[in-house]
């Protein structure tokens, strides 16, 4: 019977643990990478959050005939952030506004610029909608409202939406000859997650 050595004991020992760390890190990996900012924002127990008002106010023009070639204009970057326009709509007799956030995380945490505060409360998360915006057509101005919002349900960010055209404004359009709006975003706010 051949003896087998302690070095070659040792040696497989340390493979076989190596093996699992390098497998458990690919899992975590794996799963950040699916999951993104939601799995850290979700993590109370190893991340910090806190979130940070923006300041200035951020504007895009968006086409009213040509819905689609407002896709991809970006209202906000930061280099590492940004907020930009997922869709417009024409539904209902009003135009839909779409905004989505983009924002960035790893191991250490995560970052996301955006309309919505996604704080946390004694019951669970909140997403609370604080951006405020205008909307300039033809030489007047006047407050739009909120058409929607979502939780993290990006892997990297979230997204956020306003009616175009309130009622009370008493807006006329006239395409044939002005087809700009301008929308102006206010009080976006920075979430933060940060490693303990």
């Amino acid at each position: 019977m051949r003896r087998i050595s302690m070095d070659r004991v040792i040696a497989g020992l340390l493979i076989v643990i190596v093996g699992i760390v390098v497998l458990f890190w690919i899992g975590q990996m794996a799963s950040l990478w699916i999951t993104g900012i939601s799995k850290i924002a979700d993590d109370v127990e190893d991340y910090y959050y806190t979130s940070i008002p923006v300041d200035g106010e951020y504007s895009v023009e968006i086409n009213l005939t040509d819905l689609e070639s407002n896709e991809g204009k970006v209202l906000f970057d930061d280099g590492e952030n940004q907020i930009y326009v997922r869709e417009v709509l024409f539904r209902n007799e009003n135009y839909e506004l779409y905004f989505r956030s983009s924002g960035k995380f790893d191991f250490g945490g995560a970052s996301l610029v955006s309309a919505i505060e996604h704080t946390r409360s004694e019951f669970g998360f909140t997403d609370y909608m604080r951006a405020e915006a205008e909307g300039t057509y033809n030489g007047k101005t006047f407050k739009i409202w909120t058409a929607g919002s979502s939780g993290l349900n990006y892997r990297d960010g979230d997204s956020f939406g306003f009616y175009l055209i309130p009622e009370e404004a008493e807006i006329e359009l006239h395409l044939e000859k002005e087809s700009v709006m301008t929308v102006t975003v206010s009080n976006l706010y920075t979430n933060l997650w940060v490693k303990k």
